[in-house]
C-alpha cells in the first residue's frame, strides 16, 4: 500500500537540514505527486509565510481555500496572509469571523491577540489572549508572560499575577513566571506570598545566591531587616562554599563584598 503523502513528507524531513529552501523543495516534490493534498499545501503556505514570502504564499492559500473554504485552518492561513499583505486590521476582520464560528480554535485566538495588539487595540488583544490561554493545553511561557505584561501595563497587577498563576498551574514551576509574579507581588506589598514563591523556586531548583539575594530584598521591603541580613548571610555562605578557584574570581569577590555591605546595612537599619 502506498504511504500517505503526509507520512512521506514527515519522514523525509525528520533528518533534513533546517534550510527552508530544502524543506520547500521536499514539499514541492510531494505536491507534484499529490497537487491537491491539503496538508501539504498548508505546510507550504505556512513555511512561506513564516519565512517572509507572502506573495509566494498567496496562490497556495487560494488553492487550499478552494479545496475547503470552510476549514478553519485554511481560513487561519488566509488571515495570516492578509495580516502580512494588507495589515493587522484586515487580519482582525477575518479572525473575528473565524472565532465567532469556531470559538475553540486556540491558534485563531492567539493570532487575533497579536493582530489586535499590532492594530493598537490592547484591550481587545488582552481579551483574545485570555481566550487563547484558556484553550491552550500547554501555552508557551512567553504567551503567559505577554498577557501578564499587558495587564501590568494597564495597571492591573493583581490580574497579571492571576494569569501567571494559571500559567504555573499548566506548566509547572518555571523561573520566568515565578520571578515576574514575585516582582508584582512585592510591588503590591504581598511579601509573604513573594517569599513562598522564592521557597518554591529553591525547592524546585535548589537554593542559590540569587534566590537568597531576592529573599533579602523582599524582607527589607517588608520591614524585616534582621531576617534580610540572615538571607544575605546565607548568600555569602554559598559563595564561601565555592571551590577556591571560583572564590578567587574578581566577579565573585565583588559580589561577596556587595552582599556583605548589604548585610551590614540591614543590621544598621532602625
Amino acid at each position: 500500500m502506498k504511504a500517505p503523502a503526509i507520512f512521506l513528507i514527515l519522514s523525509s524531513l525528520a533528518g533534513a537540514h533546517p534550510d527552508p529552501r530544502h524543506t520547500l523543495q521536499h514539499l514541492d516534490e510531494h505536491l507534484a505527486e499529490s497537487p491537491d493534498d491539503p496538508e501539504l499545501l498548508r505546510q507550504k503556505a505556512d513555511l512561506l509565510l513564516e519565512t517572509g514570502h507572502p506573495a509566494d504564499a498567496a496562490p497556495v492559500v487560494a488553492q487550499v481555500l478552494r479545496l475547503d473554504p470552510a476549514n478553519p485552518d485554511h481560513r487561519l492561513l488566509d488571515a495570516r496572509l492578509s495580516g502580512a499583505t494588507e495589515g493587522p486590521a484586515a487580519a482582525v476582520a477575518k479572525l473575528l469571523a473565524l472565532v465567532s464560528e469556531n470559538s475553540g480554535h486556540a491558534a485563531a485566538w492567539d493570532l487575533l491577540a497579536r493582530m489586535q495588539d499590532a492594530a493598537g487595540h490592547r484591550d481587545e488583544a488582552i481579551d483574545a489572549k485570555r481566550q487563547f490561554l484558556w484553550l491552550a493545553k500547554r501555552p508557551a511561557p512567553g504567551d503567559v508572560m505577554t498577557l501578564a505584561a499587558w495587564l501590568r501595563d494597564r495597571g492591573d497587577a493583581a490580574g497579571a499575577i492571576d494569569v501567571l498563576d494559571q500559567g504555573l498551574a499548566k506548566l509547572g514551576c518555571l523561573t520566568g513566571l515565578q520571578e515576574m509574579a514575585i516582582e508584582l507581588e512585592t510591588g503590591l506589598g504581598r511579601f509573604d506570598s513573594s517569599l513562598r514563591r522564592i521557597d518554591a523556586l529553591a525547592a524546585r531548583f535548589r537554593p542559590s545566591v540569587e534566590l537568597s539575594r531576592k529573599r533579602a530584598v523582599i524582607l527589607m521591603a517588608a520591614g524585616r531587616p534582621t531576617e534580610a541580613a540572615g538571607a544575605y548571610d546565607a548568600a555569602v555562605a554559598m559563595l564561601d562554599a565555592l571551590p577556591a578557584r571560583r572564590r578567587e574570581e574578581p566577579r565573585v569577590q565583588r559580589l561577596r563584598e556587595e552582599l556583605v555591605a548589604k548585610k551590614a546595612a540591614c543590621l544598621a537599619a532602625p
